[in-house]
């Protein structure tokens, strides 16, 4: 009896510990400017929009490509850019203390400009995405439209993965529309980030596009270069 109540114990507490990894938003669930989320190890959630403003209240919807999202917010102001300062509008920053893989939900309208933004408001390819056209449909594939901006062809339930590092603030949001938040999924650990910064001498003065993908030196639209975003026309 003493070993049946030791397993049920320890099995209560391996769910205790993956549910700390995960944030969801639940149906009904009032958010507002400013709010922090902070139940997740390792990470801190802010809730961004303009001054004063509410999000929509938590809607009942599935996640196509996570059963363990539910239900979506999104804000009432369009996410946009600002060079050189934080993105206005409907946008999530995230806050990590530890290096690991962050996994955003998220409702993305079709030909929106997707963004992840690091401290510095320069643009992150992310690690993995899973952002399907429909429930137990494939991923769609990221292209670029005339300013460089990731998009995809039709609506999407689904999840984009990076690779955050340890003191590490990125923004997650889409230009032009209001990007729905299921929630995120973080694991602590090897982010990889050491293992692409050990090749930057091989790969100084190439050109990459957004999904940092190596492209020529005189491809069109929005490119980084040792670093640095600029438009090639």
């Amino acid at each position: 009896m003493k070993k049946f109540f030791t397993l049920i114990a320890a099995v209560a507490m391996a769910a205790s510990v993956n549910a700390q990894g995960t944030y969801a938003v639940a149906e009904g669930d009032v958010v507002n400017a400013g709010d922090q989320i902070t139940t997740v190890n390792n990470v801190t959630l802010t809730y961004c929009e303009n001054a004063g403003t509410a999000f929509a209240v938590g809607k009942k919807t599935t996640n196509w490509a996570d059963a363990d999202f539910g239900a979506y917010v999104c804000g009432k102001n369009s996410g946009k850019l600002v060079s050189g300062a934080e993105p206005t509008g409907c946008a999530y920053k995230f806050e990590t203390t530890k290096a690991g893989s962050l996994t955003v939900a998220v409702q993305l309208n079709a030909a929106k400009g997707f963004h992840i933004l690091d401290a510095d408001f320069a643009e992150v390819a992310p690690a993995s995405y899973n952002l399907p056209a429909a429930k137990d449909g494939t991923s769609q594939k990221f292209t670029q439209n005339e300013k460089g901006e990731n998009i995809v062809t039709a609506k999407s339930n689904g999840t984009v993965t990076i690779n955050a590092v340890a003191g590490g603030t990125y923004y997650v949001l889409a230009a032009g529309t209001k990007l729905g938040f299921y929630g995120f999924k973080f694991t602590a650990g090897t982010s990889g980030i050491s293992n692409i910064n050990a090749s930057e001498a091989a790969n100084e003065g190439a050109t990459f596009n957004l999904m940092g993908q190596k492209v020529a030196s005189n491809a069109k639209g929005l490119v980084i270069k040792n670093g640095k975003k600029f438009i090639n026309k």
